[in-house]
């Protein structure tokens, strides 16, 4: 089998990494050593770049919306926007599920964020954000997002009430993390977003295939918890709604 030529990615933001793409992986190059950015742990796991921008896939599933979007960081902005932070102010910011960051690093681009707080269970999504040169900004030092290693839903418990005034939750498919779909965990969401905080809940759109309408089910569980002014968003897959 003849091996796809590698053509030069990028560098990373000091210089001392030169990332190379054969369209199928992304490969990183350190001090001479060329690694390829993929492993396994329990589940395989790897960095594949989609129009100059690497998205994530575990076990050959996008962990990325693209379908409507040029690239992910398009779909970032998009569920950005729709929480329509303001300029002014001061806004903390919880984002559930970090993955490579980028609706965190979108979020805290936004001039009144002082604070993104961004969740990640896996420790194989947290190597491969690190070494993602588009995910810097989660890492950096003097920055204003505090990434946290663990479940969200055991790490919310911990969270003090009405901490924040926006959140993005952006799961895995319900079949994969039930319990981050679940009437428990949304109460956990209402008791740490403060009065009129505004949340986007991606839920995609497997269930349609099987015949069930998911964002429908999700809906109501939220409306039994207390929230508000709930609605679909079809391009993004999810729903934006109140406290």
């Amino acid at each position: 089998m003849v091996k796809k030529q590698r053509t030069f990615f990028c560098k990373s933001s000091d210089g001392s990494i030169t990332y190379t793409t054969d369209e199928k992986f992304l490969y990183a190059e350190k001090d001479g050593v060329v690694m390829r950015l993929d492993l396994f742990d329990k589940h395989y796991y790897k960095l594949r770049p989609v129009n100059g921008v690497p998205i994530l896939e575990i076990d050959g599933l996008r962990m990325q919306l693209i379908r409507d979007f040029k690239t992910p960081l398009d779909y970032a902005r998009e569920v950005v926007r729709h929480l329509k932070i303001p300029e002014k102010g001061e806004f903390t910011i919880l984002d559930s599920c970090m993955g490579l960051g980028y609706t965190a690093i979108e979020a805290a681009k936004r001039p009144a964020t002082k604070l993104v707080v961004t969740c990640e269970i896996s420790h194989a999504v947290v190597t491969l954000a690190q070494w993602n040169p588009f995910s810097d900004l989660l890492f950096a030092k003097d920055g204003n997002i505090v990434p946290m290693q663990g479940s969200v839903s055991e790490l919310i418990k911990d969270f003090q009430s009405e901490m924040f005034h926006f959140i993005i939750h952006d799961p895995p498919r319900d079949s994969h993390a039930p319990e981050l779909y679940s009437s428990e965990f949304y109460s956990q969401l209402y008791r740490v977003c403060k009065k009129g905080a505004r949340i986007f809940h991606y839920v995609g759109s497997v269930g349609k295939v099987k015949g069930r309408k998911i964002e429908s089910e999700v809906e109501k569980r939220l409306r039994v918890v207390g929230f508000r002014n709930i609605k679909y968003i079809e391009k993004l897959q999810g729903l934006i709604f109140e406290k």
